[in-house]
């Protein structure tokens, strides 16, 4: 049995050279979009706790404020902790703060509240369920990061004094 292709041995030359640079771009290539993954991974989670850091300084930052609006054993709203603004649509400030504690750093929370006065109604029974009570509306931004990546969520509530 005799060899059909001699001569074809001296064209292959270099050709595994071809096939190992072919391998090793793909390769360079997987590689590179396996590390921007990674890096978006992290990116991410970092929104992600940063953005539930924010969300928790401003549920605090509502809870320090309905405690300064409805102190312990008094059995009205505070009228000193959410005074009425001029015009009545706008927001006054209640609580401006950054925290310092371990978890919450570079995180920040402000308040603002505005009293809310209710529409008159005809219904003389919902007029006489309402009585003296005073309504208001809370918002609170909470901040956190720096930098590059920074995060804000805002919440928001009604608040209502007793009867």
């Amino acid at each position: 049995m005799t060899l059909v292709w001699p001569i074809s041995l001296k064209r292959q030359r270099g050709s595994a050279l071809m096939i190992a640079i072919f391998v090793i771009v793909v390769l360079a290539m997987l590689a590179t979009g396996l590390l921007r993954m990674i890096d978006d991974s992290s990116r991410n989670t970092a929104w992600e706790v940063l953005g539930l850091r924010a969300e928790l300084a401003a549920q605090s930052g509502l809870e320090q404020a309905l405690a300064s609006l409805f102190p312990l054993g008094q059995s009205a709203a505070d009228n000193t902790a959410c005074p009425v603004q001029s015009p009545p649509s706008v927001y006054g400030q209640v609580i401006n703060r950054s925290f310092t504690a371990s978890g919450a750093e570079n995180c920040s929370v402000n308040v603002l509240c505005r009293p809310v006065t209710p529409t008159p109604l005809d219904d003389a029974h919902v007029i006489s369920r309402i009585g003296s009570a005073r309504f208001f509306d809370l918002e609170a931004t909470g901040s956190c990061g720096s930098g590059e990546i920074e995060v804000q969520r805002i919440v928001a509530i009604q608040a209502r004094s007793g009867t």
